[in-house]
């Protein structure tokens, strides 16, 4: 079987990734080649892999490190790390996605815990996650309407009709 490159792994654009990790009290490690995380369990200690292909973003909360080993898998795979307390919020600093160093951002502003519960509280209710998914998807096709028109995509020889882009 032939190895995988760490840049075959930012080939999976982050919209069709699924994974969105947050860890407490365990260690960030490279096992293997692998990137896992170690949990301890009375004498013992238990590895979990880390799929960092179809992963976003890694929350790290209280009690976690990370090696710069594992750092530098997760930075070539395009994965996005944050550092944050208890529960996942607020978060303290963070990586931003897709650039050619990995810089640590730190947040300029204290964000309680209830503003993101707020934010996600339309997601536990069938029809509140209906509407929401609604509206973004008609200004998603908004976006895709402006953002056709421009001249410069044209000019490129990329052509769209605009009775294409009428809702329907």
């Amino acid at each position: 079987m032939d190895d995988i490159a760490p840049s075959d792994l930012k080939t999976i654009i982050h919209s069709k990734r699924a994974n969105l990790y947050y860890l407490e009290h365990c260690r960030v490690l490279v096992n293997g080649g692998r990137v896992e995380y170690v949990t301890e369990e009375g004498r013992k200690q238990l590895y979990w892999n880390i799929p960092i292909a179809n992963t976003t973003a890694l929350l790290l909360g209280t009690g976690t490190s990370i090696t710069q080993a594992a750092m530098r898998e997760l930075a070539k795979a395009g994965v996005m790390v944050g550092f944050c307390g208890g529960g996942g919020t607020p978060l303290f600093a963070g990586t931003e996605a897709e650039i050619a160093v990995e810089w640590l951002v730190p947040q300029s502003e204290y964000r309680p815990t209830e503003y993101l519960q707020r934010w996600v509280s339309f997601w536990f209710d069938e029809k509140k996650r209906l509407k929401a998914a609604k509206l973004i998807q008609l200004a998603r096709i908004e976006r895709i309407r402006t953002t056709w028109k421009q001249e410069r995509l044209s000019e490129a020889g990329f052509r769209v009709l605009p009775e294409d882009l009428r809702t329907h």
